[in-house]
């Protein structure tokens, strides 16, 4: 039987009404009967390779929008079809008051105009606001417009995700040849005192890191050793992105052996990447990270209030980086990857 996914994709591909060019636009948040014009959208820039079931639902997208989990702007013509697109919406981050930004696109013959610039201008009045501390971006490195967008909103670069993207979501535009990084920018518009440990390892990294954002935090000295109880990992699998993403809310002394676990599996499904979240608030994060390193994995960044206190990104590949593709727009931004491309550098020579 057909998903909803499937039926929703094989309508969209029955649509052969003209895509609209050079009609006035408005903006405005989401309203209900914006949703088939944002599905077809999303088709129409990537065609059936988008990862994200609910932008080629319309219903589904009402109801998130209703709930708050996304909130979407978007940039309407007097007849009704949406031409640009962008939201704050909740979600890999632990922590309910941190939205990402993005989901931005804009249909090709409206990308010399403001659409998407105002859809972002209108989402930058959230922040602050109906339950919204703080945000993020992932801003792709195929190409530089979504990372000097990102720089308009005030957030800093704090992270790189090497491959993170499936080359087959670029196909229809045929703007990338392979998996597409992104880098990770954060702003946090309300915060308080909270406590951070830093890994020694990565000391210098998130010094430079946090040269990028004024946060008001309190050293705590990190433990030398594993706690001697079971670790806890809450993991989010991606198949159709070929991503994992896994969150250590407790170290433990089998993390390793969970992590070896965690790492075969994904590369008997043929994953691209696992991605750990290792929270900085905690004592346990300086072991946490000298056994990762171990086990080759590679630093990705600092995040920001990831999970109310800060995060650390750690990586693992099982495909190639691509780090000479990605196209950066910020030397902050170069030297992030300069950062991240040595670590992963010596996950190549035995780790450690």
């Amino acid at each position: 039987m057909p998903t909803p996914r499937q039926n929703a994709i094989k309508k969209l591909a029955a649509d052969n009404r003209p895509l609209p060019a050079g009609e006035l636009f408005s903006t405005r948040f989401y309203q209900p009967e914006d949703g088939p014009g944002v599905a077809r959208l999303f088709y129409a820039v990537y065609g059936d390779g988008y990862p994200i079931d609910t932008f080629y639902l319309p219903e589904q997208l009402t109801e998130e929008n209703r709930a708050g989990r996304i909130r979407s702007a978007v940039a309407v013509t007097g007849s009704g079809d949406v031409v640009s697109h962008e939201a704050l919406y909740r979600s890999s981050a632990p922590n309910p008051g941190l939205f990402e930004f993005g989901l931005g696109l804009t249909l090709p013959s409206y990308r010399g105009t403001l659409a998407f610039a105002r859809c972002s201008q209108l989402l930058m009045t959230l922040p602050g606001s109906e339950g919204i501390d703080a945000f993020f971006g992932e801003a792709v490195c195929n190409h530089t417009t979504t990372q000097k967008l990102t720089r308009q909103t005030g957030a800093a670069e704090m992270a790189l995700e090497p491959a993170l993207m499936p080359a087959r979501a670029y196909e229809t535009e045929q703007s990338a040849q392979g998996r597409v990084s992104c880098l990770m920018a954060f702003k946090v518009v309300q915060d308080h005192q909270r406590q951070l440990c830093i890994p020694e390892n990565y000391r210098k990294q998130l010094t430079f890191l946090l040269e990028g954002c004024t946060l008001d935090r309190e050293l705590i000295t990190s433990y030398t050793s594993l706690p001697s109880s079971p670790a806890i990992l809450e993991s989010a699998l991606f198949p159709e992105a070929g991503v994992a993403r896994c969150s250590i809310t407790a170290a433990g002394d089998d993390l390793a052996d969970r992590l070896r676990a965690l790492e075969s599996d994904l590369r008997d499904k043929q994953y691209a990447l696992l991605q750990c979240f290792v929270p900085l608030d905690r004592a346990w994060a300086g072991p946490v990270v000298d056994l990762m390193r171990q086990e080759r994995f590679f630093l990705g960044g600092f995040l920001p209030v990831w999970f109310g206190g800060d995060g650390l990104l750690m990586q693992k590949l099982f495909v190639d980086p691509g780090f000479e593709e990605m196209q950066l727009h910020s030397e902050r931004s170069a030297r992030i990857r300069e950062l991240v491309q040595d670590d992963w550098k010596r996950t190549q020579h035995g780790g450690g």
